[in-house]
């Protein structure tokens, strides 16, 4: 498929700066297949390169009123695409060292029943935290598994620091409520 001309591009921006469905829509079809491409040579997974130019769209048309028309739109997808495509690499490469460190920490105990006491902590703090709030767990899981600031959050949530700090405060709260019900010498320990 050829790319379309500079001039479609530049109207297809005017546009969807102005909410216009037909033309995201115009601008998908045309650019979609070879963001994939571009995305796939980066990710080497087809499912993951879809997943990530889909969400260059989502932000795209979330951010469509600060288009500047007269700036390239393609170039903004590109940028996006790869930004994204940095940030699930390192949250990837995170989730790997976290996953490595908890198998370590599981084949080092020094009690037998630790490893699968440790085992089973991880499945419930993870159905914990998958039942927080969307807006929370987001907020949490930044904090804690990709190592983002409350400033760095708020920037990507689109939220205030103050915001993100609220959300994490009652995220850890709510997550020592469980752990204090499910085993209250835990929290001793």
């Amino acid at each position: 498929m050829a790319m379309p001309a500079p001039e479609a591009l530049a109207a297809w921006a005017q546009q969807i700066k102005h909410a216009d469905r037909p033309a995201f829509s115009a601008l998908f079809s045309a650019l979609y297949p070879k963001l994939v491409w571009y995305t796939r040579t980066l990710v080497r997974d087809e499912s993951t390169a879809r997943d990530i130019v889909q969400e260059a769209f989502i932000r795209l048309w979330d951010r469509r009123a600060a288009l500047d028309p007269n700036r390239s739109i393609q170039a903004l997808l590109y940028v996006t695409v790869r930004n994204l495509t940095r940030n699930h690499q390192r949250d990837t490469q995170t989730r790997s060292a976290l996953l490595e460190r908890m198998d370590t920490t599981r084949t080092t105990s020094s009690r037998p029943d630790d490893g699968l006491n440790t085992e089973q902590l991880g499945q419930h703090l993870r159905r914990w935290i998958d039942a927080l709030p969307t807006r929370r767990r987001e907020a949490f899981e930044l904090s804690r598994y990709c190592g983002l600031t409350h400033r760095e959050i708020a920037r990507v949530m689109g939220l205030s620091p103050q915001t993100v700090e609220k959300h994490i405060t009652q995220a850890l709260r709510h997550l020592r409520e469980q752990l204090g019900a499910l085993d209250p010498d835990l929290l001793q320990r």
